[in-house]
């Protein structure tokens, strides 16, 4: 079993490559397409999310050094040990132990994360019952255009937020799917917090998620973990225009 496993690791390395390199050439002309960006508008990611997902749970960057890079984000820890939420410089961690949020250390390290200098360029209010499913298209209809990555904060009260964590893991790394399978399930109800995350063009699939990536961290710190489902009642959405985008540890 391990025998097959590590040759299946092998095949979808080599996957992510070749995406990767296609997915390069799109972000390459979406750079051309835009000025030199201040470092407010500079979206840094840690790998890629298709290595990641292939059973790369090794640490690329310490979270100290993540941090020089943005102060809003989400990611993942070595060993896939929790969700990760930046919020206003505060990193936090939730596991699947209790589903409370933890201050991240700065000698951990990640896998995996994307973070950028928060600024907001475009307000949105939904004072109305949306799922989450109808919350992205609302946004997506307000978006000057699809082919951009856009930084999305969204505070307010949710009448139900379905959130999860994923369990630690031990070499050999099993892939993503697998962890996911096993992952905690968190159905929070009447809630404020804040969704953190980004939305990313159809080309970027595999070096990243095409669409909406995000996390969810409570008000009171006391739960979140990344965003599966929702219902709205009053919120704000602040959205952040993505001008130049950076990656570091690529395969």
């Amino acid at each position: 079993m391990s025998f097959m496993r590590g040759w299946t690791r092998v095949v979808v390395l080599v996957l992510v490559a070749v995406i990767a390199l296609a997915a390069v050439y799109e972000i390459y002309q979406f750079q051309l397409t835009t000025q030199v960006a201040p470092i407010g508008k500079t979206l840094f990611q840690v790998s890629t999310y298709a290595t990641m997902a292939a059973g790369d749970y090794y640490g690329k960057i310490t979270y100290g050094e993540l941090a020089k890079h943005g102060d809003f984000g989400i990611g993942a820890f070595e060993s896939m040990n929790g969700e990760m939420i930046a919020l206003d410089g505060n990193f936090y961690q939730i596991t699947t132990i209790n589903g409370v949020p933890q201050t991240v250390e700065t000698t951990q390290t990640t896998p995996f994360a994307m973070v950028t200098y928060f600024e907001t360029d475009q307000t949105l209010y939904v004072q109305e019952a949306m799922n989450y499913t109808e919350l992205k298209a609302f946004i997506d209809s307000n978006l000057p255009t699809l082919d951009g990555i856009y930084a999305i904060k969204i505070h307010g009260t949710f009448e139900t937020a379905k959130t999860r964590s994923v369990p630690i893991q031990t070499p050999p790394y099993p892939a993503l799917l697998e962890v996911v399978a096993n992952q905690t399930v968190f159905n929070l109800t009447n809630v404020e917090g804040t969704i953190a995350g980004y939305r990313c063009p159809t080309y970027m699939d595999g070096i990243n998620v095409a669409g909406y990536h995000c996390h969810f961290i409570t008000d009171d710190k006391t739960a979140g973990g990344h965003m599966l489902d929702l219902v709205t009642q009053n919120i704000t959405i602040e959205i952040d225009h993505i001008q130049q985008y950076q990656t570091q540890n690529l395969p």
